[in-house]
């Protein structure tokens, strides 16, 4: 009895440290977002390319983590999305690229809301 509690503390626990790690990381590539968000509104594309660097070097380190926690699915449309927006930006694309980072904003999003313990995920 006393091994089945503390496996079901420790599953418990990995559970709510992943999340917080997957809440965490994504509003940090939300704020990532909206930095290359405001150079781009400014048609500062030269800012909005550095930022972009920034934000894959980022992504980088955080798909990492993530792909031991989540779909793969996920990481991919992520993935996919971040070059679609290099090319934009590239391309000084600015209604295209404005809009690939809301897709963006909203694939972080959906991932932390997905990946919150409620009611509505576990049923």
């Amino acid at each position: 009895m006393a091994i089945i509690l503390i496996i079901s503390f420790l599953l418990g626990g990995f559970a709510i440290t992943s999340y917080k790690y997957i809440k965490d990381s994504s509003h940090e590539m939300v704020t990532e977002i909206e930095k290359i968000e405001a150079s781009l509104t400014t048609s500062n594309w030269n800012k909005a390319q550095q930022e972009l660097g920034i934000t894959q070097a980022k992504w980088e380190k955080t798909k990492y983590w993530w792909s031991i926690l989540l779909h793969h699915q996920e990481i991919d449309n992520i993935d996919l999305s971040l070059e679609r927006l290099s090319k934009y930006i590239e391309t000084k694309g600015s209604t295209l690229s404005l809009a690939e980072l809301a897709v963006l904003k909203k694939l972080f999003d959906h991932i932390s809301d997905t990946e919150a313990l409620t009611l509505r995920n576990i049923l």
